[in-house]
């Protein structure tokens, strides 16, 4: 965990983990686990784990918009910090293998708390 950072953890619809680190007014590190992720030719090779470090300001109305990690595997995710402690969004990979197939995970709605 970072410095500062405060972490909300919970689940995905898919009934996985993820973990949303907030640290002054921004989301700065997401990790999650995708069930589903899937290939253009190889098909489904999920499930993906990921943890991707950036930096994503949270604006007045709760909502953030986190994009981070390499082309190969981009995580984005769309959300709101609501009040009660909790984060609620949706989150999604796309991105490539060794072999240049493009890849993505269904888009995911997940819950985590404080």
């Amino acid at each position: 965990m970072l410095a500062d950072a405060v972490p909300y953890s919970g689940q995905t619809a898919e009934h996985r983990r993820v973990v949303v680190e907030i640290g002054r007014d921004a989301v700065v590190r997401v990790r999650a686990t995708l069930q589903h992720y899937s290939c253009a030719t190889f098909g489904e090779i999920g499930p993906l784990s990921l943890t991707a470090p950036g930096r994503a300001r949270i604006a007045r109305d709760g909502s953030f918009r986190f994009v981070a990690g390499p082309a190969a595997q981009r995580l984005t995710v769309l959300g709101h910090r609501r009040a009660g402690g909790r984060v609620t969004g949706t989150l999604r990979v796309h991105g490539t293998i060794a072999t240049g197939q493009r890849c993505a995970s269904l888009t995911v709605r997940f819950t985590a708390r404080r």
